[in-house]
């Protein structure tokens, strides 16, 4: 069985994280992302529908819910893209579509 990588959860933006000022804000990156993600397929079976739900305070990235491209995407990028976000502006994923390219 192969492990299960956990790339991001609100909860650790909001209460847990430092600079997030509220569930809004945190839910709003989670938003930009997972849309992201589904619009250039790379979200698993399981990831569409999870996102299909809706985005809440236990909404968890992991690495069950993306494609093999998105996994690989993410293991080497999400990290990077998420220092460059500041919560009081949009959600920039221009850093994400270059290293798509």
């Amino acid at each position: 069985m192969e492990k299960k990588i956990i790339f991001d959860k609100v909860k650790w933006h909001y209460p847990d994280g430092e600079k997030c000022p509220s569930l809004e804000a945190a839910t709003k990156h989670f938003e930009a992302i997972m849309g992201w993600l589904n619009k250039k397929a790379l979200l698993s079976e399981e990831g569409i529908e999870i996102y299909e739900l809706g985005i809440d305070e236990d909404f968890v990235i992991m690495s069950s819910m993306l494609t093999e491209k998105g996994n690989e995407l993410l293991v080497k990028h999400y990290d990077i893209w998420l220092k460059k976000q500041d919560y009081d502006a949009e959600f920039d994923l221009t850093y994400l579509e270059g290293v798509m390219s």
